[in-house]
């Protein structure tokens, strides 16, 4: 669970895998931190992993040129179920994991890990416009990928 919570984050498998272990480190060296009255061990756990991947991100010093100048007109896009339907969860994991790091991780924040464009803004230091403005980049990103894809295996098929 916590490896995979790191390769939604972190690009590389290298990078997963440290992640994974100083994550693990980290967990062992608090457990006495750990409240079961608060919540499960695994949200516990889950919180942990998604802050130290966030950190790790950070750390990049990652710039892009602002975002709401130049995504505030594009369009928002919904990810279809119908066509997600037609992929599995292999397919989809890697069409995540090709976003652009700041695009995937507010993806993953949202859309996975359920967290609020207010929470969203506080972890990774941006406004909510900017969260929202990432979120429906990611969308778009997702969605321009799947139609190419879709296109190609019409093509495909009619051979």
């Amino acid at each position: 669970m916590l490896y995979a919570i790191c390769s939604r984050y972190l690009r590389t498998t290298e990078a997963a895998k440290d992640g994974l272990q100083e994550i693990l480190i980290r967990i062992f060296k608090n457990l006495d931190k750990y409240d079961a009255s608060k919540g499960s061990f695994e949200n516990w756990a889950t919180t942990i992993a998604i802050r130290h991947c966030i950190t790790k991100l950070k750390k990049k010093k990652l710039t892009l040129i602002s975002d709401e100048d130049q995504l505030a007109t594009q369009a928002s896009y919904e990810i279809e179920t119908d066509i997600l339907s037609n992929y599995d969860l292999i397919q989809i994991t890697k069409f995540v994991a090709d976003l652009p790091e700041l695009y995937r991780s507010v993806f993953n924040l949202s859309a996975i890990d359920g967290y609020s464009h207010n929470e969203i803004g506080q972890l990774l230091n941006i406004s909510v416009a900017t969260s929202r403005t990432r979120l429906n980049r990611a969308k778009s990103i997702l969605k321009e990928r799947i139609s190419k894809l879709n296109k190609t295996e019409s093509w495909v098929d009619t051979i």
